[in-house]
């Protein structure tokens, strides 16, 4: 049996508009899902959040698979991934999770099967990289089973590969962020995506930075970007420009250290984010009160609930304002390692 982790992340800045091409700089955080890979004549899948213990056969994984394959496709071609998202979520997910093991063996060339036990910090649907970190762990734990040598690079690859499955079109930057670890630049390009980490511009830990859970968003990521996606251009394009422009912005504030422009660019980045409709009164509650104390509140990842992003140079301060409100600050360390076998 071998186990392997790997790190949720955090957007500081661009989620949604890096969908369209525009920049993102994100962190790992210090929840991380851990699994354990065991050989098998067949596919289990557990997981004891929810109470998964699933065990399928190597046919019918193949077939779902390859159907969940033809399925993007179609969605793709229709720029459409309603139906998609409808196959996944039937059973509890059963194809989702079929898929997405059966796409990891595929890749990595296995034909055996193998047993998943799943442990996660990382809340679900939170806007934290939970199924991009499921899906880079998932990928270094059955390749280091069957003893494959991958690197971070195609690791990375296969995991983006997952995430098509259950995000239509994601810009990959969350399973960047979770496979590489530390702070990453992140644009989705053509042939290949740009990911340059950080560690020499931003080779300090972000400090004072608090995480929030606000409540289970009603729509998944690939609902929430389609949702953006619905808006009309001419309102979406300007928001989108200029959640780009700030990232740049962002970029040379962390090299500084400028932590007030930091924080003036994390309040920009929710009002757009809010007006592209993926906020909530929940969310908008909170940053209204870490603003009132002189602090950023953003949004993370797709939103519509979920995890926020506060900052305050007095953490106390911070901390006892995200209580006030009923919530559970959750303090963890940002720019952690990347995937890894424990």
């Amino acid at each position: 049996m071998k186990i392997a982790s790997a790190p949720g992340k955090v957007h500081l800045i661009g989620e949604h508009a890096v969908v369209y091409g525009e920049p993102a700089i994100l962190a790992a955080v210090g929840l991380r899902t851990t699994i354990e890979a065991e050989r098998s004549n067949k596919i289990c899948y557990r997981d004891s959040r929810w109470g998964h213990d699933n065990s399928f056969s190597l046919d019918d994984v193949k077939s779902t698979t390859q159907n969940t394959l033809d399925l993007w496709n179609k969605c793709a071609e229709k720029g459409n991934f309603s139906d998609l998202f409808e196959s996944i979520k039937e059973n509890k997910y059963a194809n989702y999770k079929k898929s997405m093991i059966g796409l990891a063996m595929k890749r990595l060339k296995i034909d055996g099967g193998i047993s998943i036990n799943i442990k996660s910090d990382i809340p679900s649907g939170a806007g934290i990289g939970s199924s991009a970190s499921l899906a880079v762990t998932g990928v270094q734990a059955i390749a280091a089973e069957y003893g494959k040598q991958v690197s971070l690079e195609e690791i990375n690859d296969i995991a983006f590969s997952m995430e098509q499955l259950i995000h239509g079109t994601p810009s990959g930057g969350d399973n960047s962020a979770c496979c590489f670890g530390r702070v990453i630049w992140f644009e989705k390009a053509q042939p290949k995506n740009i990911i340059k980490p950080l560690s020499k511009e931003v080779p300090y830990k972000l400090e004072n930075f608090v995480l929030v859970y606000t409540k289970p968003p009603e729509k998944n990521t690939g609902e929430l970007v389609q949702l953006v996606r619905n808006l009309d251009e001419s309102f979406r394009r300007p928001r989108i420009q200029e959640l780009g422009r700030m990232t740049h912005q962002m970029l040379e504030a962390l090299k500084k250290k400028d932590i007030k422009t930091i924080q003036n660019l994390i309040n920009k980045t929710q009002k757009n984010l809010k007006e592209l409709g993926v906020s909530i009164p929940e969310i908008d509650d909170i940053v209204s009160a870490v603003v009132e104390i002189g602090g950023a509140a953003k949004l993370c990842g797709a939103g519509g609930g979920g995890m926020m992003l506060c900052h305050h140079s007095d953490r106390e301060s911070l901390v006892d304002t995200i209580s006030s409100l009923g919530y559970k600050p959750i303090e963890t360390e940002l720019a952690v390692d990347g995937v890894r076998v424990d």
